[in-house]
């Protein structure tokens, strides 16, 4: 549901009984929190960090450990990146690479994300 943002799906599986597996993982190891980050103006992402979703969980190798913020920085999605932000995800984590979320979003060239990060 998070990763094609279909919020009205991903509320009807949070009311029954799959809370318990709002940071459940996939085969590369990543939640729905990092399928939702790919997505800009996500309302998965806010549904998710609404519910308890951990926005400092890393992906697997195949993801190169990173967390949500480093897909967003990546992405650029600068929306996104500041509810994270608003939900205590940490900007000082690396990702396998040794990348920050930072670096990332320099590397991409996104301002608007690089400002956010520095002002965090």
């Amino acid at each position: 549901a998070a990763l094609w943002d279909n919020a009205e799906l991903l509320e009807d599986l949070l009311h029954a009984d799959q809370l318990q597996h709002i940071d459940g993982v996939d085969a590369w190891g990543r939640t729905p929190l990092h399928a939702a980050a790919t997505t800009e103006n996500s309302s998965c992402l806010r549904i998710l960090l609404q519910s308890g979703a951990d926005p400092n969980i890393p992906c697997g190798p195949r993801g190169e450990y990173r967390t949500s913020l480093h897909i967003t920085a990546e992405y650029g999605h600068v929306n996104n990146l500041r509810l994270l932000l608003c939900h205590e995800a940490r900007i000082d984590v690396r990702d396998g690479l040794g990348f920050s979320a930072l670096d990332l979003a320099v590397k991409g060239g996104h301002i608007e994300c690089a400002t956010a990060l520095k002002t965090a």
